[in-house]
């Protein structure tokens, strides 16, 4: 598309301009990613008058030579580059689809799902997603660790857990000719921003809700009503929400929200006749999970696939409950728990599993996020673990030591501090005995450490991999 083309497709929108140039030059990609920004883009941009966002737009812009920026009304008072123009930014949605209609037009071929969940919503879309592939219906699955296939990753990173519009309606285009459905996690983030704005999901599973995130939606109350968006605004008509059976208090509390709301509890693997469970099942919520993606296989393409599923030929996803076997009966098992919730799952998961071992938890918290979780974190692992070694997470923009002082407040004694991960692991690896479990949560998958805005390399498994080969 020629950008004067662009431009006379959303005239109506605008409401100021700055000096376009090239008006000859063709517009093939539409993101919100201006850092790197090429001539053939167009770009969807908020700036305020805010001296760091507008630090942040120049900053980035620096980097970058994009074809056309679309900003928000308001920026020109203060935003003088050229080839800009200004619309409302609630017409943002709006402008994006039209120009991926043209660009990346959507053929409603491939089936959406959509899993939210505080805790499961990875797990739950990868299982799901082989298990559509195992039935004869080739699938994708979206969210956290990229976008996978059947036979493992097909993008390694994403830039949030939920796309934004225009980069999921990418990868929409991109895959819809090969894969019959794609299982997106959608974060209570995604939700109330409308990303999937016009697009409706033909099933969808809610995994859990607990504690997190109150950074952004201040009480819980936001935040379910944000997840319950999920089934309000963007199901299918004459669809159903999937639930756990162990999220009892999830499913009432829905239906106290809505007494109406179409919402179904999975069938459990006992109602399903499925009694040889790898150990990986063995936690009650990896079995809640496997549950809801086996339903969501069962409303999508019938009970009958299903029945024959072998939970053996399914892959377990990398840093969900990933067992690493070492010396003296021993293992390392690394999981990206980072919530309150989760940890105490996995705890009681380990002990239950694991009966006669003891259990070190190696853990931290995230900087720039929710601060009142990281004590209740921290009390979390004291109900549970034998020997708690605290150390840092992904600290962002925070001092690594003031969030280890955060999570100190919920534990009374019984701990050691190590702020260096990478030690604090090799610690406890070094530390162990015979029969001992060393839980290293948080990161998971992760293969990077964010430091003051920069990723370093960083994986958990590789400091455990290495520490096996000596």
């Amino acid at each position: 598309m020629l950008k004067k083309e662009l431009i006379e497709l959303v005239s109506a929108d605008i409401a100021a301009r700055n000096s376009v140039t090239h008006l000859e030059h063709f517009i093939t990609n539409i993101t919100t990613n201006l850092q790197g920004a090429k001539h053939e883009d167009v770009i969807f941009y908020k700036v305020t008058r805010d001296e760091k966002s507008q630090e942040n737009f120049h900053k980035r812009l620096a980097t970058a030579t994009p074809g056309l920026l679309i900003l928000n009304h308001g920026a020109e008072a203060f935003i003088k580059n050229e080839n800009c123009i200004f619309v409302d930014a609630s017409r943002f949605l709006n402008i994006q689809k039209q120009i991926l209609d043209i660009l990346f037009p959507n053929k409603d071929k491939m089936k959406l799902i959509g899993v939210t969940g505080t805790n499961g919503k990875t797990t739950t879309v990868n299982l799901a997603m082989q298990i559509s592939s195992m039935i004869g219906h080739p699938a994708i699955a979206v969210g956290t660790i990229g976008v996978q296939n059947a036979k493992g990753s097909l993008i390694d990173d994403l830039e949030s857990t939920t796309p934004s519009y225009p980069e999921f309606r990418k990868l929409i285009n991109k895959f819809q000719d090969d894969y019959e459905a794609c299982f997106v996690e959608v974060s209570s983030h995604a939700l109330e921003q409308g990303r999937l704005y016009d697009l409706v999901l033909d099933a969808a599973g809610w995994t859990s809700f607990s504690q997190d995130h109150l950074d952004y939606h201040k009480t819980m109350d936001e935040y379910f009503e944000a997840k319950l968006l999920v089934e309000k605004k963007y199901l299918r008509e004459g669809k159903r929400l999937i639930v756990p059976k162990l999220e009892k208090e999830l499913y009432q509390r829905i239906l106290t929200s809505n007494a109406n709301a179409r919402v179904l509890v999975a069938k459990t693997l006992e109602e399903r006749k499925i009694s040889d469970k790898p150990l990986f099942y063995h936690s009650p919520y990896n079995q809640s999970n496997v549950e809801v993606a086996l339903q969501l296989n069962a409303d999508l393409w019938g009970e009958v696939k299903i029945q024959k599923i072998d939970l053996k030929k399914i892959e377990t996803p990398k840093g969900r409950f990933s067992v690493i076997e070492l010396e003296n009966e021993s293992m390392a098992i690394v999981d990206y728990a980072h919530t309150p919730d989760a940890l105490v799952n996995i705890g009681a998961a380990i002990k239950k599993a694991f009966p006669n071992h003891s259990l070190t938890v190696v853990f931290g918290c995230g900087g720039n996020r929710d601060k009142t979780k990281r004590p209740l974190m921290a009390k979390a692992v004291n109900g549970f673990a034998d020997k708690i070694i605290i150390t840092s997470d992904n600290p962002r923009d925070e001092a690594p030591e003031d969030i280890v002082m955060d999570i100190i407040g919920g534990i009374n004694s019984g701990y050691e501090a190590v702020i260096d991960r990478k030690k604090a692991i090799l610690y406890a690896l070094e530390s162990m005995r015979v029969k001992e479990i060393v839980l290293i949560a948080g990161k998971g998958h992760e293969e990077y450490q964010e430091v003051k805005g920069v990723k370093h390399p960083f994986s958990d498994f590789d400091i455990v991999q290495n520490f096996k080969r000596g």
